[in-house]
């Protein structure tokens, strides 16, 4: 018998060598759900954290797929009718064209225990799912090698780290946001990211490795290949808590916020079990956990405070979002894939 994309995602290797012989494959428990993640950082947070006290809230079981966010569009496109995914994690940018290829549901705010928990500015303002971690993007650096913290994004112009700077391409909104910033520190802006490839040219020279993903950039640390980068607090954090040498410093300019949020896909296998799960991530236990020390992601729920490492980089989710950058990924988020097309291309080592 077939068997679909979201049925191999469930049922592991089991379903598989099950349908090698003909056997019949039993469908997934009602209260299992698939749900996307970010590789990384986030993904062990997710695993560590998230999961368990899904099993516990709901006696349900999540089976977690780390992907950018860029490519879960096209696989939920792929297979409408039975999507491999019954929940998908989008960060602002690639949440636009989400909403707009038909592929999600809205939110049902009124079925939920945790939304009152949640403050307006995290609330979608269609009524989709809420935003329900903030990630925060600095300068990530090894403090043997460079003693000195960086101030800047043009720091990793300098010519003392070349061959020591570490980057990821447009895929992941860490890249985007990047690119953006840099167009504007060089006289562009959201919409004219040309002084930025211009800029990258220049930076090549320093570049010691292009990542496939956030957390693959962050691990170069670990590797000892790169000694700074660009990169998202909560990966820095968490590298340095099992002990490699890393530090996260705050460009002048600004930090700049990414706001993701966990939406509901269309013709998921289990509503309930969904909303069981969005409910459980927004939940506060489960947000004073993975704001906890190693995780340290930023939480939204009004009742959950920043504590420990936290505290270095904000000293509140409102301080957090009213003192760092903001992009409005409206403007350029249908640039996106001639930019990401581009950048593949063109930068190169």
């Amino acid at each position: 018998m077939g068997l679909s994309r979201r049925s191999l995602l469930a049922s592991g290797s089991a379903a598989i060598a099950a349908a090698s012989v003909g056997w019949p494959v039993s469908s997934r428990a009602a209260s299992s759900i698939v749900a996307t993640t970010y590789p990384g950082s986030f993904d062990e947070a997710f695993r560590s954290v998230v999961g368990p006290a899904f099993k516990k809230s709901s006696d349900g079981s999540v089976t977690f797929t780390p992907l950018l966010g860029v490519d879960q569009i096209g696989k939920i496109q792929a297979s409408r009718n039975a999507p491999p995914f019954d929940v998908v994690l989008f960060d602002e940018g690639p949440l636009i064209p989400a909403i707009a290829s038909g592929v999600l549901e809205k939110f049902p705010a009124e079925q939920s225990k945790s939304y009152a928990d949640i403050p307006t500015a995290f609330r979608h303002p269609d009524g989709y799912a809420p935003v329900i971690t903030c990630q925060l993007i600095g300068i990530a650096y090894n403090p043997k090698k460079i003693t000195t913290p960086p101030t800047s994004w043009e720091d990793l112009w300098k010519p003392e780290y070349k061959g020591r700077v570490g980057i990821t391409g447009l895929g992941s909104s860490l890249g985007t946001a990047f690119m953006v910033e840099i167009a504007k520190l060089n006289g562009g802006s959201e919409t004219n990211i040309e002084p930025a490839f211009e800029a990258m040219k220049r930076l090549l020279p320093n570049v010691g490795a292009i990542a496939a993903s956030p957390g693959a950039l962050a691990a170069l640390f670990q590797q000892g290949e790169i000694d700074i980068a660009f990169n998202f607090w909560n990966n820095v954090a968490l590298l340095a808590a099992k002990g490699v040498d890393i530090a996260f410093s705050k460009p002048k300019s600004g930090a700049v916020v990414i706001r993701t949020s966990a939406q509901i896909v269309k013709n998921n296998q289990d509503p309930k079990a969904v909303l069981d799960y969005l409910d459980t991530v927004m939940s506060v236990d489960t947000q004073k956990g993975i704001e906890a020390s190693p995780w340290v992601m930023m939480p939204t729920n009004s009742k959950v405070a920043l504590t420990g490492a936290n505290l270095t980089v904000a000293k509140s989710v409102d301080d957090l979002v009213a003192n760092n950058v903001l992009l409005d990924w409206t403007k350029f988020q249908a640039m996106r894939g001639e930019w990401i097309t581009r950048f593949s291309k063109e930068v190169k080592i």
